[in-house]
């Protein structure tokens, strides 16, 4: 067996990249995506590249089934149990709010129905001693509350988040035991099992998200799972965990909570793939794509994490994740004027159904994807390689609209329009980046972009230049690359919890005995899913003063936790606190609040991507009008990227045209095809 599959399931397209380990090379597949049943578009890429005769060493699967069951709730009706008292929690949330002055935003409602929370009899103190006991008659009523809400066949799943239980999770574990006990098959999330952390409130919703998205979870997994049983594959199979590791498929259902931005992760594990085969150490990504465009960060040669990460603003998840940053920025974008007069692009998508208007599917309002096509920038024959003819002609009436209403000419109306779209969606991505670098301190002209998705390398360029940055690394098949990212993903475990405890009576003892515990536990998981490698293991604390509100993740040194150890991190937090901040508080207590664990095993694939040119030199296979601003059309050469040879040089103006994406070349703009795949372009 020598194929090593990579898939991304998205909501579009379900995209492949196999690496075949005896020709060296990699192999691509893609297929609509089937949202109904997921597993029959899987099916389809496996049988393009002809995976069963090829024979399979490994498969990792990413997926938007768990993010889009959240946002279109579309999971199990959850019951909540709670500490008696705690039943509101859900629903009183915190105070933030995404548009401050919009005095008609309203937060999403939670994961819950109100009628469905149930508080029993128990209370655990902020100690982990017992103040109020689990009785057997408590135990005995909630059973008979989850029966009778389990009339009527519809799918229940039971979220279990009591006060505390991450100091003592005894009266949890009994709750589950009793339940699975009484109603065999019922799906129940306990809190210390998905998020043993503080914070009652992002505790609870992440639990409930949990629960939510089980029945959903399992369901894909057991598409899977006979899909691969009836390819006759019997391959290692995983899927990507949105810290960008990957789980067994068969222990994945029974964490849905690692998965919930499973598709997103895949990206930012390429870039981060990309960025090391070129020897570049920070970055960012961009991967646009139908309906938004996702910004990550690369540093120092890693991707940033997160503690916590929001699905719909509002229904916090606290477990970690990659560091994505979201927009409404995609190739189906919609263009409108607003009552004041002024363009705006998104975040109102067409999306794949209709579509942009030049489908020619039904959709009647213009969309960046119309605007670059008006502009010469996209081939209406050969859209993702042909499989959607375009119609340049759809859009154009009302792109004229929109042209005269920013007060342009009637000739001149559809191109000013057009322009002015793209250019909208540039500076709504460019300025996105910028926030990012001004909330972290970065220089953006010390960075380089890696454009994916299908329209990241049209718009690569134009986001550059508002940025600064001067170079631009292009994936090969940059429409695949959340694909690339699930087969070049590492093993990856996170382990987290909540300690509390000041440096001026710290128990040492009991933090180095839980470090011991979660490394253990991380690393064998490391092995149950078949990583016999060296692990890599990292480990940090999350630290405040005492009467802060957040916390600084601060990197614990190698061997024993110790009192000098304990000294040594809280001097470690006055340094990070003084470069975040610009001020340390010498002799004031310092909180240690979460014990963070991560467990790597470093994936072995071992694939540079070489060019696969045709020829020792290249042609273009055509050449059409192209409009650049300033300059209106121009006629333009028109390449294939895979006729392409290795050190290939051209200056702009020029197209170089791909399955998947198109990567816009500027006039003034150079670009060279390096050595190992990667296309760099030069911004003049």
């Amino acid at each position: 067996m020598a194929l090593r599959i990579g898939i991304d399931t998205g909501g579009t397209f379900t995209d492949l990249v196999g690496f075949d380990e005896d020709a060296g090379s990699l192999v691509y597949g893609k297929q609509a995506s089937t949202p109904g049943e997921p597993a029959l578009a899987l099916a389809a890429t496996l049988k393009e590249v002809d995976a069963a005769a090829r024979g399979v060493r490994s498969m990792v699967v990413g997926t938007t089934v768990a993010t889009n069951a959240i946002l279109q709730r579309q999971g199990a009706r959850v019951l909540f149990v709670t500490t008696a008292g705690f039943e509101d929690v859900p629903f009183i949330g915190r105070l933030d709010k995404e548009e401050l002055y919009n005095l008609h935003w309203r937060k999403p409602d939670p994961l819950v129905r109100r009628r469905d929370c149930y508080g029993i009899a128990e209370r655990i103190d902020h100690d982990g001693a017992v103040l109020v006991p689990l009785t057997e008659e408590a135990l005995d009523d909630l059973v008979a509350f989850v029966e009778r809400q389990m009339v009527g066949g519809q799918e229940l799943a039971v979220a279990v988040c009591l006060l505390y239980a991450y100091l003592a999770p005894s009266h949890e574990a009994r709750i589950k035991a009793r339940l699975l006990e009484r109603c065999p098959g019922l799906s129940v999330s306990v809190s210390h099992e998905v998020s043993p952390t503080w914070r009652e409130y992002e505790r609870a919703s992440t639990t409930i998200g949990d629960a939510a998205i089980k029945p959903v979870l399992r369901a894909y997994v057991s598409g899977v799972r006979g899909t691969l049983d009836r390819l006759g594959i019997a391959a290692p199979a995983s899927m990507l965990k949105s810290n960008g590791g990957h789980l067994r498929i068969a222990q994945a259902d029974a964490q849905p909570a690692q998965f919930l931005v499973s598709g997103l992760a895949g990206g930012i594990v390429a870039a981060r793939h990309y960025a090391r085969l070129a020897g570049v150490e920070h970055a960012f990504s961009l991967d646009m794509g139908g309906t938004s465009a996702d910004i990550g960060t690369i540093q120092r040669g890693q991707e940033r994490y997160l503690s916590e990460f929001q699905v719909g603003f509002g229904i916090p998840i606290a477990v970690p994740c990659v560091d994505v940053a979201t927009l409404g920025a995609g190739g189906g974008s919609i263009a409108w004027i607003d009552k004041g007069g002024l363009l705006q692009v998104g975040p109102r998508s067409a999306g794949a159904t209709p579509g942009p208007m030049c489908y020619r599917q039904g959709g009647t309002e213009p969309t960046v994807t119309d605007a670059n096509l008006i502009l010469g920038r996209l081939n209406p024959d050969y859209f993702l390689g042909g499989q959607i003819a375009l119609d340049p002609e759809a859009p154009a009436a009302a792109l004229r609209a929109i042209g005269e209403a920013l007060g342009a000419s009637p000739d001149e109306a559809a191109e000013t329009a057009a322009h002015a779209i793209v250019e909208t969606a540039n500076e709504n991505m460019a300025n996105q980046i910028k926030l990012i670098a001004v909330d972290r301190g970065l220089d953006p002209r010390q960075f380089v972009l890696i454009p994916f998705g299908g329209a990241g390398p049209v718009h690569a360029r134009a986001c550059a230049r508002l940025l600064g940055i001067t170079r631009i690394l292009i994936p090969p098949h940059p429409g695949l690359s959340s694909a690339f990212g699930a087969l070049a993903a590492d093993w990856r475990v996170d382990r987290v919890w909540t300690i509390f405890g000041r440096s001026t009576h710290l128990n040492v003892a009991a933090i180095a005995e839980r470090l011991d515990a979660l490394t253990a536990s991380a690393v064998a998981e490391l092995r149950d899913d078949g990583f016999a490698g060296e692990p890599v293991v990292l480990r940090s604390i999350d630290m405040r003063y005492a009467g802060q509100n957040y916390e600084r993740e601060v990197s614990l040194p190698p061997g024993p936790f110790t009192a000098a150890v304990a000294e040594e991190m809280a001097a470690r937090f006055g340094r990070a606190h003084d470069e975040f901040y610009g001020f340390a508080l010498e002799g004031e207590p310092v909180e240690f609040v979460n014990l963070r664990v991560t467990a790597i095993g470093p994936s072995d694939l071992q694939t540079t991507g070489k060019s696969r040119a045709a020829a020792e030199t290249a042609m273009p296979i055509d050449a059409r009008p192209v409009s650049f601003r300033g300059l209106g059309y121009v006629e333009t050469p028109v390449f294939r990227r895979e006729l392409l040879p290795a050190g290939f040089t051209r200056s702009g103006p020029a197209i170089i045209e791909e399955p998947d994406s198109t990567t816009v070349v500027h006039p003034g703009d150079s670009l060279t095809v390096r050595g190992d795949g990667l296309l760099e372009l030069s911004v003049g």
